[in-house]
C-alpha cells in the first residue's frame, strides 16, 4: 500500500476565535496561533487545521465569506497568515484551511450584484446563484417556492424585491447558496482555491460538501434535506476539484458528510477514488437522542447515551476503510457538545478520569486522529445562564422554535447548555486568569467558569493531568505506528464497557473501559499472562473495573 504523509499527521482543529487572542481586543488571532506552536508540537501535533480566516461579517463566526482573498481584520492581516504558513512550515507542522464552498457571505461582491438588476455585474452574477420566482396565488401574493427547511430552522428560501425572486440558502439568510451548474461560478473558485495553494496551504477541510448540487425540480417537501444532500451530481463537482487541483498539489483533503453509506464513503475517500483522502462521519456523533421529546426536538433532545451505538459506528468505519481507504478519528468538533460533558461525566468527582478514559478509548484505534482544541484538557460545555451569552446564529433561531413547541424558557436553555455549538467555542483556557489566559481584554463570548480548575497552566505542573495523558497516547500512537492496525473489539452490543485488542509495530495491546460511573466486574478478553499494565487512569483493583476506569495493557519488551 502506498503511504501518503497524511496517514501519519497528528491533527489539531483551531477554531480561531476562541482559541488565543494576542492583542487585547477578546478575539482569538492568527498570532495568538503562532505563540502556541511550541505548545502543540509538545503534544505530537504536526497538522493544524484552522477555522475560517477570511474577511466575513460573522454572521456565523466566518462561514460567510464576503472576501476569498482577504484574512478578517479580527484575525490579523494576510502577512499574517503568511507568517503563519513559514514558521509551522519550519516546524515539520502541515497547515490545512476551510475550504467553504456551498456559499458566500450576502455582502459578498458576487451576491451583491447578483440581487441588484441595477448593478453594471448583474448579468454576469445572478446566475452564481439560485433563484426562483416563487408561486403566484390567487390574491396575486407570492407563496415560497418549496416548504424546505435550513438546517439553521425555518425557510430556505428569502425574498428579493428588487429582482421579485427568492433566493436558497440551506444555513442562514445571510449566506445564499452558490449554483454549482454554472461554469464560470466554479472557474472562479478554483481559480481562487489555486491561490491559495500557491501561498502554500497544504490542504482544505472542505465545509457541508454534499450539498453542492441542489434538486432544480425543486419539489414541496417538508423538510426537503433529501434535495440539497448527497445528490448524486455533487461527486461531479468534486471529482473536477480533485483531478485539476487536489491530486496535482498532494493537498490533504478532509471531507464532511453524514449519513454516508458503505458505497459512497469509499467514493469519497477510498484509495481508489481522489475525492477526498479522509471523510468525517458523524454516525458516534449524537447517539443519545431521545425521540420522544417534543418540546426541544431533533439534535437537541438528549436522552441516555447508547455506547453499544457509538461502537458499533467507530467499527463500522474502520472496517468500510480498512485496506480500502484511510479513517479518521475524532470525539467532536466546532459543532458539537464537548465530549466529557456530553459522553463522560463533568462532575468534577469523575471529570479527569472519563476525559482520560475516552481519550484513551479513541486514540488507540487506526487512522488519523483530529483532537478539538481544549479536549485535550477536558474543557466541558458552556455553564451560561442568560441566553445573550451565546453567540452563534443557531442558538437564536432554535430557542424560537424551542418557544413554539410549549418550552419553557429553563428547558430551553438547558437544552442549550447541553447541545448548541458554543459549547465548543467558548474560550481556550489557558490559565486560571480572569479571561483564562484567552485574553487581557475582555472575551468576545463569556469564559466558562470552571477555568479557574481547569486550565493549561494548572495541568502543565501536573504529571498525571488529562494534558499529559494525552501527550503520553499520541505520542505513542507514532512511537508504534498504531495508525496502521486493526483492531478486535470485544461486546460490541454492551452498553456499559469498551474494550478491543490490536498489534502495533512493537507490541499487541489491549484496551478496556468502564463507560459508567458503577463498578463492573473485570474479566479480561485476553490473556494477560505476558502482557504488563502500561497505564490506566486510576488505582486499579483485581476483578473490578471501577467508575470510567480505563486501562491500556501491552507485550513485554
Amino acid at each position: 500500500m502506498k503511504k501518503y504523509w497524511w496517514q501519519d499527521a497528528i491533527i489539531y482543529q483551531i477554531y480561531l476565535r476562541s482559541f488565543k487572542d494576542s492583542n487585547g481586543d477578546g478575539i482569538g488571532d492568527i498570532p495568538g496561533v503562532i505563540e502556541k506552536l511550541d505548545y502543540l508540537k509538545r503534544l505530537s501535533v504536526n497538522t493544524l487545521w484552522i477555522s475560517p480566516h477570511y474577511d466575513s461579517p460573522m454572521d456565523d463566526n466566518g462561514y460567510d465569506i464576503r472576501d476569498f482573498f482577504k484574512v478578517a481584520e479580527d484575525y490579523g492581516t494576510m502577512e499574517d497568515f503568511k507568517r503563519l504558513i513559514e514558521v509551522a512550515h519550519a516546524n515539520d507542522m502541515k497547515i490545512v484551511t476551510d475550504l467553504v464552498l456551498n456559499h458566500t457571505s450576502d455582502e459578498h461582491p458576487w451576491f451583491q450584484a447578483a440581487k441588484d438588476p441595477s448593478h453594471p455585474d448583474h448579468a454576469r452574477y445572478h446566475d452564481y446563484y439560485i433563484w426562483h420566482p416563487g408561486h403566484v396565488q390567487e390574491d396575486g401574493s407570492k407563496k415560497r417556492p418549496t416548504r424546505w427547511i435550513s438546517w439553521f430552522g425555518g425557510s430556505v428560501w428569502d425574498y428579493n424585491e428588487a429582482t421579485e425572486e427568492y433566493y436558497l440558502h440551506i444555513f442562514s439568510k445571510k449566506m445564499p447558496d452558490l449554483n454549482w451548474r454554472n461554469d464560470a461560478m466554479r472557474n472562479e473558485l478554483k481559480a481562487m482555491i489555486q491561490w491559495w495553494i500557491d501561498l502554500g496551504i497544504d490542504g482544505f477541510r472542505i465545509d457541508a460538501s454534499n450539498h453542492l448540487e441542489k434538486n432544480w425540480d425543486f419539489p414541496d417537501d417538508e423538510p426537503g434535506y433529501q434535495h440539497f444532500s448527497s445528490l448524486p451530481k455533487h461527486h461531479d463537482y468534486l471529482q473536477e476539484l480533485a483531478d485539476e487541483l487536489f491530486m496535482p498539489n498532494n493537498l490533504l483533503i478532509l471531507g464532511e458528510a453524514g449519513g454516508a453509506s458503505k458505497e459512497e464513503a469509499l467514493q469519497y475517500a477510498g484509495f481508489d477514488s481522489n475525492e477526498f483522502n479522509m471523510l468525517i462521519h458523524f454516525g458516534h456523533v449524537w447517539v443519545d437522542i431521545d425521540d420522544s421529546n417534543t418540546l426541544t426536538p431533533g439534535k437537541w433532545a438528549k436522552g441516555t447515551v447508547k455506547l453499544s451505538k457509538i461502537k458499533e459506528a467507530l467499527s463500522h468505519w474502520i472496517d468500510v476503510f480498512h485496506e480500502k481507504g484511510w479513517n479518521t478519528l475524532y470525539w467532536h468538533n466546532h459543532d458539537h457538545p464537548r465530549v466529557v460533558s456530553h459522553y463522560g461525566n463533568d462532575d468534577p468527582l469523575y471529570h479527569e478520569r472519563s476525559a482520560k478514559m475516552l481519550a484513551a478509548l479513541l486514540y488507540l484505534l487506526p487512522g488519523t486522529p483530529i483532537v478539538y482544541q481544549g479536549e485535550e484538557i477536558g474543557m466541558t460545555n458552556v455553564d451560561y445562564q442568560s441566553l445573550h451569552d451565546f453567540k452563534d446564529v443557531e442558538v437564536f433561531t432554535e430557542y424560537e422554535n424551542f418557544m413554539r413547541h410549549g418550552a419553557s424558557h429553563e428547558i430551553a436553555m438547558q437544552a442549550l447548555r447541553d447541545r448548541a455549538r458554543d459549547n465548543a467555542r467558548a474560550p481556550m483556557q489557558w490559565s486560571s486568569s480572569d479571561g483564562a489566559g484567552f485574553t487581557a481584554g475582555t472575551p468576545w463570548m463569556p469564559v466558562v467558569k470552571n477555568h479557574t480548575r481547569i486550565n493549561v497552566a494548572a495541568q502543565e505542573k501536573d504529571p498525571n493531568s488529562i494534558l499529559a495523558w494525552y501527550r503520553m497516547l499520541l505520542a505513542l500512537r507514532k512511537e508504534d505506528a498504531i495508525a496502521y492496525s486493526y483492531p478486535t473489539f470485544y461486546h460490541l452490543d454492551k452498553d456499559d464497557r469498551f474494550a478491543y485488542a490490536f498489534s502495533a509495530s512493537h507490541h499487541d495491546y489491549y484496551v478496556v473501559g468502564n463507560f459508567t460511573q458503577e463498578p463492573l466486574e473485570f474479566i479480561p478478553d485476553v490473556s494477560l499472562e505476558a502482557m504488563d499494565l502500561w497505564a490506566a487512569n486510576t488505582d486499579v483493583s483485581p476483578g473490578e473495573l471501577g467508575p470510567y476506569e480505563t486501562r491500556i495493557y501491552r507485550t513485554k519488551k
